[in-house]
């Protein structure tokens, strides 16, 4: 009888078991994943930018293959494609850039918007202080092969159109 009772313990324990680890694997994968960018269209996401950011064109100027080698310190080897818009005159702070890079070279994109963040603030903190607030919240980051720099008001709103 006990031997019956300790085996028909164990029975339960091992269903309890399997039931539990079920349950967390079906809460785990109802969790949202991000999902990663793999071919965007970078005129159309240049073009939605311009309609949730109301960026002024007349502040702006196109980045060119020039600034990202010589201020952002970007290897051309490490992009495959970028937009981006940087102030005209320094009166804004604004400005965003995205680049999809090349396989593997994420971190160093990554790495050289930092130092290029770190220049912009050297650049804004004794000017104007509400644009350098927008400087000091800049948001840098990647989704997949995308890597941005944004100091914009509408930072997160361009970070979501990176689909």
């Amino acid at each position: 009888m006990k031997k019956t009772n300790v085996i028909l313990g164990v029975v339960i324990a091992c269903f309890a078991i399997v039931a539990a680890i079920i349950l967390i694997v079906a809460i785990v994968s109802n969790i949202p994943k991000e999902t990663i960018p793999e071919n965007v269209d970078m005129q159309a996401l240049s073009n939605s930018i311009e309609e949730v950011t109301n960026l002024d064109s007349t502040k702006m100027q196109q980045i060119t293959a020039d600034d990202l080698t010589n201020d952002f310190k970007l290897d051309p080897s490490w992009i495959e494609e970028y937009i981006g818009e940087k102030p005209f005159l320094n009166i804004t702070s604004s400005m965003y850039v995205i680049v999809k890079v090349t396989d593997s070279n994420v971190e160093n994109v990554l790495n050289a918007f930092e130092e290029y963040g770190k220049s912009y603030d050297e650049l804004w903190k004794d000017y104007l202080a509400e644009e350098y607030e927008l400087v000091k919240n800049r948001s840098i980051g990647a989704k997949g092969n995308y890597a941005y720099f944004i100091v914009s008001d509408y930072a997160n709103e361009i970070v979501d159109l990176i689909k």
